[in-house]
């Protein structure tokens, strides 16, 4: 399995980010996206539920969440935490190729959809605009496509000290990390709705110990073994004359409605 994928990984790089960024994300996010009582949500990869369990709360008893997302275990994860919330949320496991025909073989809602929302996952689809035109089809009168992700000067603290431990990340996690926003959802949007809505934010994420950025960059998909040792060493340096390493993330959230026909 991806490394991407693999939710004890995923819940330990949510942890760090978690507990040191200056801004909760989730918070950011909910303060610009209108979830009602009683919205139908579809949730792309959705993980082990950062921003889901957001938005159970704000569709409450007549609303209903359909969280999707390729790994069994996350969605497992996603479920225990859900609780007594889980009477309004439907788990399915699939693919962004192929949840289309998962919906319509599940018991959940199969279309019709206020919001369909996709935070930090898009980029893992093969042919993400295929992706988008597939959200759009779901979608109900008035509905939204809601895309969150990295742009621009992503992570470069954090890259800078690890190409300099001297490894060479994957190109795709640079277009991940930097330009997917811009280049494949403004794009997409721009061509396919009639409004978006674009917010950015850089959010600090300050550690203060060693531990905690090499937990953070182990669990990563561009981490690399082999240059551990590189890696500690100029962690070392750093801390002998800082008291704390600042990653810089910089997010995109992207509102898209009134889809053309």
């Amino acid at each position: 399995m991806s490394r991407a994928t693999q939710s004890e990984l995923l819940e330990q790089r949510i942890a760090e980010n978690a507990s040191s960024q200056q801004v909760d994300l989730a918070t950011w996010i909910f303060d610009r996206v209108r979830v009602q009582p009683g919205d139908q949500v579809l949730e792309l990869c959705c993980g082990t539920g950062g921003q889901t369990l957001a938005m159970l709360d704000r569709v409450g008893e007549r609303g209903h969440v359909t969280a999707l997302d390729i790994s069994r275990s996350a969605l497992d994860t996603l479920a225990a935490k859900a609780g007594s919330k889980g009477s309004r949320l439907t788990c399915l496991e699939a693919s962004l190729e192929t949840f289309p025909s998962a919906l319509s073989e599940s018991d959940g809602p199969r279309s019709g959809f206020d919001l369909v929302f996709c935070a930090y996952g898009l980029y893992y689809s093969s042919e993400a605009a295929r992706t988008l035109d597939d959200a759009r089809m779901l979608l109900s009168p008035g509905g939204r496509i809601v895309v969150v992700g990295p742009f621009g000067p992503n992570n470069k603290p954090l890259f800078d000290l690890v190409r300099a431990s001297g490894v060479a990340i994957a190109a795709p996690v640079i277009s991940s990390s930097e330009t997917f926003m811009l280049r494949t959802v403004v794009e997409w949007g721009s061509r396919n709705c009639e409004c978006l809505s674009v917010h950015t934010l850089m959010n600090p994420v300050r550690w203060t110990t060693q531990d905690r950025v090499m937990n953070y960059w182990q669990n990563t998909t561009f981490y690399d073994a082999e240059k551990r040792g590189n890696f500690e060493m100029l962690l070392q340096e750093h801390f002998a004359t800082h008291s704390v390493f600042v990653n810089e993330k910089w997010v995109m959230l992207v509102e898209m409605s009134h889809v053309r026909s």
